[in-house]
């Protein structure tokens, strides 16, 4: 992949995965690892930011992102609020692997290449509705998270979401501007196993016809999902409600089954990433 001033010269794409069949986040993930496993970035030394390593392979800063998040699940750096991506040294995969299959992984890529506003975060007491969703009883303590997704400055999701108040450190306010929840919540140590996810149609109050940029009483798209850990206990209950001019699901049916992928706008990425 040429970089701003010409092709890199830290060693050949493995032959197994040309350049042009590769997402270009795949491309930037293979050549950082090829680097990290030369011991070409020295173990305890910050690796070059976000947007230098974006000008260097002439991608964008989100391209250089994802690759960064695949290479910390590999164990390879780690991710460290206010001090940059640190290379490990290790290579060890963490304790539980991220999902990365179906439409639980579509939903962590989605986190990945999009960007994030938290309105409101906070332990309260769990309404009725979420605390049937979380096995909880009425009025339960209960993180409750308020946020507005965007993609190329365009906000496309506002959510809702309730989890157990003794998950609330693994997502805590600042972890979420970076991390997807489901990514957040799989660091903590819990499994993140399966959903339960319904779709249907809601109209927008002021609230969220404000955060979403639209007319109030214009339709929405509305999932309600409960995601649980490998014990089935259930570790997150969100309601989305997705401005249905930016987004759309895309589902491929058949007998033994296929990838679910979720796109928005115009944007389909090979493979549900980008």
């Amino acid at each position: 992949m040429p970089g701003a001033n010409g092709p890199p010269t830290f060693g050949r794409m493995p032959a197994a995965a040309e350049p042009s069949l590769l997402p270009r986040f795949q491309q930037v993930r293979l050549l950082l690892r090829e680097r990290l496993k030369s011991g070409h970035y020295e173990r305890g030394l910050p690796l070059p930011g976000e947007r230098q390593l974006a000008r260097e392979f002439g991608v964008a800063r989100v391209t250089v992102r994802t690759a960064l998040a695949r290479l910390q699940e590999e164990g390879l750096v780690m991710r460290m609020r206010g001090k940059g991506t640190l290379p490990t040294g290790t290579g060890e995969p963490p304790r539980h692997l991220p999902l990365r299959a179906g439409l639980l992984d579509s939903i962590v890529s989605l986190g990945e290449r999009t960007r994030v506003q938290v309105l409101d975060h906070g332990v309260v007491e769990a309404p009725s509705h979420a605390a049937e969703a979380l096995g909880l009883a009425a009025g339960a303590p209960v993180l409750r998270v308020v946020r507005i997704r965007k993609f190329k400055t365009q906000p496309f999701l506002y959510s809702e979401v309730f989890l157990p108040a003794d998950l609330a450190t693994a997502v805590q306010r600042h972890t979420l501007q970076d991390t997807p929840m489901l990514v957040a919540l799989e660091q903590h140590g819990v499994q993140v196993d399966s959903a339960e996810q319904t779709m249907g149609a809601a109209l927008a109050d002021l609230q969220v016809a404000q955060a979403l940029r639209m007319q109030a009483g214009e339709p929405l798209l509305r999932i309600a999902r409960v995601v649980c850990d490998a014990t089935g206990r259930p570790v997150q209950y969100l309601t989305g409600l997705y401005h249905p001019g930016r987004y759309e699901y895309h589902m491929r049916l058949s007998r033994v089954g296929g990838p679910t992928r979720v796109w928005i706008e115009n944007n389909r990425p090979q493979n549900g990433l980008a």
